[in-house]
């Protein structure tokens, strides 16, 4: 009949009442709001969905025996039909925020020996106990553990070696509101001084605000936002990237199909795949592996034990979020910032070159691979497919500490594309030099000179959105198209697995081998407002072979007006 919270108010008015009758009482209890602005993995509770639940959903074991054998864990539409929600209240353990106070006290060396003194500590002859008591952490209003889900994509998507089934766990929130979470600490009274509760306070503001609470942080699960947060103190060796992002989609979604919800989960799974794209063009699989598990984290490194990722991905809702478009067929809108953080090596020289070129290629999410446009589909009906991204920085003014806003990608001529790609890649050289190797271009999708083709054709002749009203401007599906996806959907490439997918096979379906980018960039000889942006992986064939993939890229540098920008070029203009 009590929230969670009734403790810590229990607490802090004995605390007040002892302070009544002793000074040394004063300062020693701490306590304020924070807000979880995502989804949260934390709490431990056990639940009958055939396992037992450790940070709120990790999936670690059978919960019963069938015949003396575990039962399989059931699938996420089993969990979505029969328990979308638990009737059980998530909370922080006091325990999770006091081990990422710690962890992050380890990473700055003038504050580890305070932390050591004040929180604790075991060697191998003594224990000492810690001096201030962490208490659990519940929301100020009673929150369910909610169905979410994993959805592995890199083998389907970068190898097409078949689709991935989601798994399901669950998490504190549902990821449409934010969660006010009570945080409280208090100090033993003899122990401890009033300044020294300060300083560990300070800490738990600093690290909860910097890292977020709970597992998955690193994908941004967990993100918290705390008012009047004094400056944040970063490790110097990391650097923080912030985009304001838009999202035009057909629709993205979690656990429920028929729900849209674009999650953050959805930002690291493009970027952890574009990556992986780039590394196998200069390593080997199994070293680009390798390099991927170190850069986003793996569950398994090669021992049998996970590896921890310095990679960091946050995003931050904005005010239009999941809007409906105003006409048929139905697509939606999502504005926020993403925040991408890494060492500054890493992230200045490996990852945001990357981000330039996957920005300029595709979106993200479901249909990333093409342009927002309008499908008709075999019923007669019309429908929505693809999306259209666009990520936008502030950038300081020459000789001024005024800012502009401005676009993040890569101007469309090819001198940009080979420059970039050129600095890239000695970059890698020269942070891993024992692994890089050319030459390997495996069956999949290489973003390398050698194993992908990028051109630049005209059309559509004006965009077919209102990116101001949300709302389609063309409504002709013939008119939402440029050159690339004509080709695209002329029959001998349309739902051919070798080039253009088919993304309606069900459990046989395959992901094209074509991504496309509508820029709004107009192309003055063919009389256009956009153009398209066309990315072809070869997928180990080679442009003068007899191959599907090869006929295509005849067929994109024959459309009137194409440009090659970067990577392999058609036969007759080599």
């Amino acid at each position: 009949m009590y929230s969670g919270n009734r403790l810590a108010e229990l607490l802090e008015k004995q605390h007040e009442k002892r302070l009544e009758k002793s000074e040394k009482y004063k300062g020693l209890f701490k306590k304020a709001t924070f807000t979880i602005q995502w989804r949260a993995k934390v709490g431990s509770f056990p639940h009958p969905d055939l396992e037992t639940i450790v940070s709120a959903g990790e999936p670690c074991g059978a919960w019963k025996l069938n015949n003396g054998r575990p039962e399989d864990k059931r699938n996420v539409c089993d969990n979505l039909n029969l328990l979308s929600v638990l009737p059980l209240n998530g909370y922080i353990p006091g325990s999770s925020i006091r081990g990422l106070v710690r962890t992050w006290a380890k990473q700055i060396p003038e504050i580890k020996p305070r932390m050591l003194e004040i929180l604790g500590f075991q060697d191998n002859e003594n224990i000492t106990p810690g001096k201030i008591e962490f208490l659990d952490a519940w929301p100020e209003k009673a929150t369910k553990l909610t169905l979410d889900i994993v959805n592995p994509q890199e083998h389907f998507q970068v190898y097409h070696q078949g689709q991935s089934t989601p798994l399901s766990f669950y998490t504190l929130g549902n990821g449409e509101k934010p969660i006010n979470v009570t945080v409280a600490i208090r100090g033993i009274p003899g122990k401890v001084t009033e300044t020294e509760v300060e300083e560990v306070w300070g800490w738990v503001q600093q690290a909860l605000s910097l890292y977020g609470v709970g597992s998955r942080t690193a994908s941004g699960y967990g993100a918290i936002k705390t008012a009047n947060l004094p400056k944040l103190t970063i490790d110097p060796s990391y650097a923080v990237k912030q985009f304001d992002f838009s999202l035009f989609s057909q629709g993205c979604y979690g656990a429920d199909p028929h729900s849209p919800d674009l999650r953050p989960a959805h930002w690291r799974g493009w970027l952890r795949s574009w990556v992986l794209r780039f590394l196998l063009g200069v390593m080997s699989p199994e070293n680009a592996q390798k390099t991927l598990g170190e850069l986003f984290g793996t569950l398994d490194a090669g021992d049998g034990k996970g590896r921890k990722g310095c990679v960091r991905l946050e995003m931050i809702q904005g005010e239009n979020w999941g809007e409906v478009s105003g006409n048929q067929p139905r697509f939606y809108t999502w504005k926020g910032q993403l925040k991408i953080s890494a060492t500054k090596n890493i992230l200045n020289q490996i990852v945001l070159p990357i981000v330039k070129f996957a920005v300029m290629v595709g979106g993200v999410g479901r249909g990333w691979r093409r342009p927002l446009h309008i499908f008709v589909m075999n019923n007669g009906r019309s429908a929505a497919r693809g999306t259209y991204l666009s990520l936008t920085h502030k950038i300081r003014k020459p000789d001024s500490n005024e800012y502009q806003v401005k676009l993040y990608g890569i101007a469309c001529n090819p001198s940009d594309w080979q420059k970039l790609y050129q600095d890239w890649q000695t970059a890698v050289q020269l942070q891993w030099s024992d692994r890089y190797a050319l030459g390997n271009n495996p069956t999949a999708e290489v973003f390398s000179p050698t194993t992908c083709a990028i051109y630049l054709v005209p059309e559509p002749c004006q965009e077919p959105l209102d990116r101001q009203d949300f709302e389609w401007s063309i409504t002709n599906p013939t008119d939402t198209r440029g050159c690339g996806m004509n080709l695209i959907y002329d029959l001998k490439y349309k739902r051919k697995i070798d080039v253009g997918g088919n993304a309606a096979g069900g459990g046989n379906a395959h992901c094209s081998w074509v991504s496309i980018k509508r820029v709004n960039i107009p192309n003055k000889e063919q009389n256009t407002n956009c153009q398209e942006v066309v990315c072809l992986f070869m997928g180990g064939q080679t442009p003068n072979s007899s191959h599907l993939r090869s006929q295509f890229l005849n067929d994109l540098s024959k459309i009137p007006g194409a440009v090659h920008l970067f990577g392999v070029q058609a036969p007759e203009q080599q």
